[in-house]
């Protein structure tokens, strides 16, 4: 032999999952319209999101001296637990509220309405459940490359239900 020597190969699957378990993914940082803290009202849409300054793909690396494995995670949708029974899922993180977005696009890319009250009657809270879903996959020095199992990471809030009854007081 020569005096150089070959590279160890290396299980490109088992540092991929090493790189996986030390991925630090955000939480959902959650946002509503009506605000957190104040009531959604029974037949009145209401507008769900997360924080779109973290929808970018998260990365990590392991390394060895024969090569290295990097493994992305990229958010796909966020699924919505809104307490009340339903579920609701977005592929985006949806969009923040504003006057300005509500009189352009009229309509919320992301969000539920409420159709009763929830069992403690008008005011009751109900936990909304974020589940951000991330498909992770991954990638060595050599070109090799693949998928892994999915991860997701998640955040909940308690948020008021309510209603408004109105009163006919005259009729014309």
């Amino acid at each position: 032999m020569s005096g150089s020597r070959e590279a160890t190969p290396f299980d490109p699957r088992v540092l991929a999952e090493q790189a996986r378990a030390v991925m630090r993914l955000p939480d959902p940082d959650i946002g509503t319209a009506p605000a957190l803290g104040k009531p959604r009202f029974v037949n009145m849409a209401s507008w769900m999101w997360v924080d779109a300054a973290d929808w970018d793909p998260v990365s990590a690396t392991a390394s060895v001296s024969a090569g290295s494995v990097t493994v992305v995670a990229t958010p796909t949708q966020v699924v919505w637990d809104t307490g009340d029974g339903h579920e609701v899922v977005c592929e985006g993180p949806g969009t923040v509220f504003s006057q300005a977005v509500y009189r352009e696009a009229g309509s919320l890319d992301c969000g539920h309405t409420y159709t009763a009250l929830p069992p403690g009657g008008a005011g009751a809270k109900v936990d909304v459940t974020a589940v951000w879903e991330w498909g992770v996959s991954w990638s060595t020095t050599d070109g090799r490359g693949g998928d892994l199992e999915d991860l997701s990471t998640s955040s909940t809030v308690a948020v008021p239900v309510s209603e408004i009854h109105s009163v006919v007081t005259h009729i014309r």
